[in-house]
């Protein structure tokens, strides 16, 4: 078991004086009892309330925590092959069809994830962002949950560093250029493919010429457009109305260069709705080959806060006067003590 948030543990220091503040109480109590000649109550019935409020702080901090139990496997990855993923976070992937309908960033991200759990399992595979340039976010490897949090946090359009081209965040394609540098891709690396999900707008580039470049390195791009020329940017008005935002303006100028440079590494254009046949082309650009050594690769699964939370709920039932398992309410319990105490004083009476 491992905790996500150790720090949180600094709840329990609220036990010293929840323990202090009861024990004044208790002797309290008791020195009363003593004073008007009755008999003082047993310490574990009047500290029974303070041990429910300890037990459901316990818990509470440790649900905090949040513990989990840590799952340890080793998977073998590809010796031979590589993919990177890049998801395009640039500043027009914010638009939409209607305010209702999903951006262009959130239907890449779905379809990042859809290859993550589409592709082979052994594949080494990376999380990218494409601003204004490729930045990697992960190396290729094979935790795909690693991935999938990577392109959902750290694509964020203007939170990563990047240019601007027009007064909006946008993308240059000419930079794929950097793909080609020996900090991405192994040097025993055969197969090379990179994937990018964008909507294709950006400044104009020459595509013959990067085309050479990615095809003496050997990698093949395989490129995913999604969007549509009649996108917009909704803001919001004054009166809280939906507006679409004057300044964007949806530049297709480049979406032939792009298709052009996709073909002649090897790879592919595809549209929003050909999802799947891009993520089966990258699998047979791929294909098959030798196995690495088993990668050792830790999982965090099982989250067990929960279950803490769960077994705090039958203590909060006690504090609140309800139903503690195996127990009587607290004042049914209180009235059947004084029936048993009046019963015992009726006694001598009748006698």
């Amino acid at each position: 078991m491992v905790l996500l948030h150790p720090g949180a543990l600094a709840g329990l220091l609220l036990l010293a004086p929840l323990a202090w503040f009861e024990s004044r109480r208790i002797r309290r109590e008791r020195r009363a009892a003593r004073a008007v000649g009755l008999a003082p109550q047993r310490v574990w019935r009047a500290a029974e309330g303070a041990v429910c409020a300890g037990i459901v702080v316990a818990l509470a901090v440790f649900a905090a925590s949040e513990p989990s139990r840590r799952q340890t496997t080793r998977v073998q990855l590809r010796a031979n092959a590589e993919v990177y993923l890049y998801v395009d976070s640039s500043g027009s992937m914010l638009a939409s069809a209607s305010t209702s309908a999903r951006s262009r960033l959130q239907q890449a991200r779905t379809a990042a994830v859809r290859f993550a759990r589409e592709l082979p399992p052994d594949l080494p595979l990376a999380a990218g962002a494409l601003a204004e340039s490729p930045l990697p976010l992960t190396m290729p490897i094979g935790d795909r949950q690693l991935f999938i949090a990577a392109i959902e946090r750290m694509t964020v359009p203007g939170s990563l560093p990047e240019q601007y081209y027009g007064n909006r965040t946008a993308t240059d394609f000419s930079n794929l250029t950097y793909l080609t540098s020996a900090r991405f891709f192994r040097k025993a690396t055969v197969r090379k493919v990179v994937v990018i999900l964008t909507d294709a707008e950006g400044p104009s580039f020459d595509s013959s010429a990067l085309a050479a470049l990615l095809q003496r390195a050997h990698i093949h791009l395989v490129v995913v457009r999604f969007g549509s020329p009649t996108d917009h940017i909704w803001l919001r008005a004054h009166n809280g109305s939906p507006v679409s935002d004057p300044k964007f303006a949806s530049d297709t100028s480049d979406l032939g260069e792009l298709r052009l440079l996709a073909t002649e590494t090897g790879g592919g254009f595809y549209t929003q709705t050909q999802v799947g046949t891009a993520i089966g082309k990258v699998d047979r650009l791929v294909g098959h080959g030798p196995d690495r050594p088993g990668q050792r690769l830790s999982l965090y699964a099982d989250a067990l806060g929960p279950y803490a939370v769960l077994a705090a709920l039958p203590f909060l039932a006690w504090l609140a006067g309800g139903l503690l398992p195996m127990t009587t309410p607290l004042g049914l319990r209180v009235r059947l003590r004084l029936r048993r105490h009046r019963a015992r004083a009726a006694v001598p009476n009748q006698a």
